[in-house]
Parts: structure tokens; C-alpha cells; sequence
């Protein structure tokens, strides 16, 4: 085997490990500094189990429109991470995942403040997998959106 084929055969999703080794060693509110998008949400991992995540958002007040509502962008976002966190719990070292299609329905305006998004993955296949999340107001009172996506299942490249 080749130097770039071992390092490629060896190369991980940062967030996959992160994930697999909080849910191994039952992580309790763990902040996620990943990448850049989550530090600016100042994402938190809540609690999850394999193919189920739980990941707690603080909306930055750069992401409200004029009218004080959080933008549609970065609750979908959340959605986002959250169900790609949830497939990424499924998958072996090696392996990651990317949004294929996503569809929200946003449910209630959502304003300044922390949210939680409870993501499930239905279907891990070799090539696709299948999942849907919720978005509600930290204190579980206001259901904000909900969501589905399908995500292909990647070999990592270093």
C-alpha cells in the first residue's frame, strides 16, 4: 500500500470520533469546537447513543433578522449538524457523511436564546443513510421546526 493510501485508509471525520468517544464515555454537556460554525452556535453536546444525538445551540445575535426573529439559515444549520452528527454516530472510523437532500418545516419564530435539537437516524446503509430531527426552545415548551435529510455515506480523505 501506498503512503497516500495508508494515510487516506487511516484519516478519520474529527467529529466522528468526538461523537463516538462522548457517547462512549457518556459526555454530559461537551462543547463541540470542531469547526468554526460550531464554536459560533457554541454548540454543546447534551447526550446521545448511537444513531441519537442531543446537541444544545446559543443563537449569536448576529443571526437574528431585523425583526428580532433567528434566521431560517441558521435553525436549518442546526437541524443540519445535528442529523449529520446522529449518522456520524452510526459509522466506523474511516467513514462520513454529507447532506444529500434536507427539507425543514419551521413551526414557531424562534428569537435570542439557547435551543436543543434531538436528531435520530431511521436507516445507516453502506451508501445512504436516513434521519430526522426536531428543534425545540431549550426549556422544551415551543416545538420550532422539525426536519428529514438523507445523507450519502463517504469514504474520509485525508
Amino acid at each position: 500500500m501506498s503512503t497516500t493510501e495508508t494515510r487516506d485508509a487511516m484519516a478519520d471525520n474529527p467529529d466522528r470520533a468526538l461523537i463516538h468517544a462522548l457517547i462512549a464515555g457518556e459526555g454530559v454537556d461537551t462543547a463541540l469546537r470542531t469547526s468554526p460554525a460550531l464554536e459560533a452556535l457554541r454548540t454543546r453536546f447534551v447526550r446521545g447513543e448511537p444513531g441519537d444525538v442531543t446537541l444544545r445551540f446559543s443563537v449569536p445575535a448576529d443571526s437574528l433578522q431585523g425583526n428580532g426573529v433567528v434566521a431560517g439559515g441558521t435553525l436549518t444549520s442546526m437541524l443540519d449538524f445535528a442529523m449529520a452528527f446522529a449518522v456520524l454516530s452510526r459509522l466506523p472510523a474511516g467513514k462520513t457523511c454529507a447532506t444529500i437532500s434536507l427539507t425543514v418545516n419551521m413551526q414557531a419564530p424562534a428569537r435570542l436564546g439557547d435551543y436543543e435539537v434531538e436528531a435520530s437516524a431511521s436507516r445507516v446503509g453502506s451508501r445512504v443513510a436516513f434521519v430526522r430531527a426536531a428543534l425545540y426552545d431549550a426549556q422544551r415548551t415551543r416545538s420550532i421546526a422539525e426536519a428529514m435529510a438523507s445523507f450519502t455515506v463517504l469514504e474520509m480523505r485525508a
